[in-house]
C-alpha cells in the first residue's frame, strides 16, 4: 500500500510542469560599456533556467551589429528555439523581437500594432509545457506617446480575444502597469503578475521606473516574479517569473 502511495505521488510530481519565463530588453547586445558582447547577453538568459525568453530590440543582420543574426546566435548559443518578428527594415537588416523556447512552438505570429514612426508589433506563439500547449507573446510599445500605447495596447488585446487556455505576455511596454494599457488589460480580466522586492527596471544601473513587466490570463499567479540585474549587458534589467 505505501508502495503504491509513494508511486501515484511520484507520477502526480512527474506530471506537474513548472513553467519560467523570461523578459529582456538586450539592447541588441551592447552593455553599459558600449560593447556588444552576444555571450555575456547568453550568460545572463542562459542563468534563468527559462523555458521561454522575450527579448526585445533584437537586431538581425544590420551593419551596426557585424550583420550577426542576433536571435538566431543566441538560440545557438542556448540550444533554444526561435522565432523573429520583423518590426522594421534597418541598416540593411531587420529590428524587432524574437521568442527562444527550450520546448516546441507552433502557431507562430507577429501582431503589428501601429506603423506611424517606428512601427511597433508583437511577437506571439504556442510553446508546449509538458503535455499542455500555452501562449506566450513578447511586446515593445512605443516610447514617446502613451495615446500610441494605448491603441497598440487596444490592438492587441483584440488579437488575443479569442485565444484559449493560459496566455503570458511580457515585455517593455514603456509605461508603468498603472498606466491607461494596465487600466484597460486589466478591465479585460488580465492580471498583473507583481513582483517581489523593487520592481524597477529601468535604468540598469539605478533603475527608477517600472516598464518591464508580465500580464496574463488564464493562469494562476506566479510563484515568484522579480527583477533581474543584468550586471550592466544592456540599460534595462531583466524580469523572470515562475508558476507551477
Amino acid at each position: 500500500m505505501m508502495y503504491r502511495s509513494l508511486l501515484v505521488f511520484c507520477i502526480l510530481v512527474t506530471e506537474i510542469k513548472g513553467f519560467t519565463m523570461f523578459s529582456w530588453n538586450i539592447h541588441r547586445g551592447v552593455g553599459a560599456d558600449g560593447k556588444m558582447d552576444l555571450e555575456r547577453t547568453a550568460a545572463i538568459i542562459r542563468k534563468q533556467q527559462a523555458d521561454v525568453v522575450v527579448l526585445q530590440e533584437v537586431d538581425q543582420g544590420t551593419t551596426r551589429s557585424g550583420k550577426q543574426f542576433l536571435a538566431q546566435e543566441l538560440g545557438s548559443r542556448l540550444g533554444m528555439q526561435v522565432f523573429f518578428g520583423k518590426a522594421i527594415d534597418f541598416q540593411s537588416g531587420e529590428y524587432g523581437q524574437a521568442i527562444l523556447s527550450a520546448h516546441p512552438l507552433r502557431q507562430k505570429r507577429i501582431v503589428r500594432l501601429s506603423e506611424q514612426g517606428e512601427a511597433r508589433i508583437a511577437v506571439l506563439a504556442e510553446v508546449q509545457i509538458g503535455t499542455e500547449w500555452v501562449t506566450v507573446g513578447g511586446v515593445h510599445f512605443d516610447a514617446t506617446s502613451a495615446s500610441r500605447r494605448a491603441e497598440e495596447g487596444k490592438k492587441l488585446l483584440a488579437a488575443l480575444a479569442t485565444t484559449a487556455g493560459k496566455i503570458y505576455v511580457a515585455g517593455d511596454w514603456n509605461e508603468a502597469p498603472s498606466g491607461e494599457v494596465g487600466r484597460m488589460w486589466e478591465k479585460n480580466g488580465w492580471i498583473y503578475q507583481k513582483k517581489s522586492g523593487v520592481p524597477f527596471t529601468f535604468p540598469q544601473d539605478r533603475p527608477q521606473i517600472e516598464i518591464d513587466f508580465f500580464w496574463t490570463k488564464g493562469a494562476p499567479l506566479a510563484i515568484e516574479c522579480r527583477v533581474v540585474d543584468v550586471l550592466g549587458a544592456s540599460d534595462h534589467r531583466g524580469v523572470v517569473a515562475r508558476w507551477l
